[in-house]
């Protein structure tokens, strides 16, 4: 089986150079490329960088590469109705508890940190170095950056962002859409939707347009 990387930037890179790892520790794909639907270059690090219609389901499995997360919602569905196969990547030096549940395409980084009965939904992108406590469950296609922590109990909605070293109060909720800013304190609950920033944190907008970035 061989692995594609849906998006050639930034994120693409990482993911790339996190399947690289994983393939020296098991040697899980014959080949890696990434994928790009108007591709403006033929490779990146080495590695080529073709569009979905190039590549054959019976031959790829797709993990996205995409920090939007409504833009991950779209991709997977277009995954999907192509017949393809969402895979999920760990690192070797996350630490996740057995009784964690990973939904296909989900991306586990270096140093991220799952507790005991923790839920998280399908195409969910961890960061190095996040944190999830016990119990907590995480809606399909959010990302949790870098070094956000958050405690037990949290139920985080789908397509949310929560930015680097938020931290999130046990038990809060967090609703369909919402932002939650870098180095946020989110100690009360967050209807769908809004954007909040700050310690302790508040509601600063409503997500309008349903993006992180313009």
């Amino acid at each position: 089986m061989k692995l594609a990387i849906y998006g050639a930037g930034g994120l693409g890179r990482e993911v790339l150079e996190l399947a690289q790892e994983i393939n020296a520790a098991e040697s899980r794909w014959d080949a890696l490329c990434l994928i790009d639907d108007n591709p403006r270059f033929e490779q990146l690090s080495g590695y080529p960088v073709v569009p979905l219609n190039m590549l054959k389901p019976e031959e790829y499995e797709i993990v996205i590469a995409v920090g939007e997360p409504s833009l991950r919602r779209k991709l997977a569905q277009k995954i999907g109705d192509g017949g393809f196969r969402l895979t999920t990547l760990v690192h070797p030096d996350a630490r996740i508890s057995a009784s964690c549940t990973l939904g296909e395409g989900c991306v586990v980084c270096y140093g991220a940190f799952i507790s005991c009965d923790t839920v998280i939904g399908r195409n969910v992108h961890l960061q190095p170095n996040a944190s999830l406590g016990h119990d907590c469950h995480i809606g399909q296609d959010s990302i949790i950056s870098s070094y956000a922590n958050l405690a037990g109990k949290c139920l985080v909605g789908e397509r949310v962002f929560i930015g680097m070293n938020a931290v999130i109060r046990e038990t809060t909720s967090i609703g369909d859409d919402s932002i939650v800013s870098m180095g946020a304190a989110v100690f009360n609950d967050i209807a769908p939707a809004m954007i909040v920033m700050g310690n302790p944190a508040r509601a600063i907008r409503p997500n309008m347009e349903k993006k992180v970035f313009r």
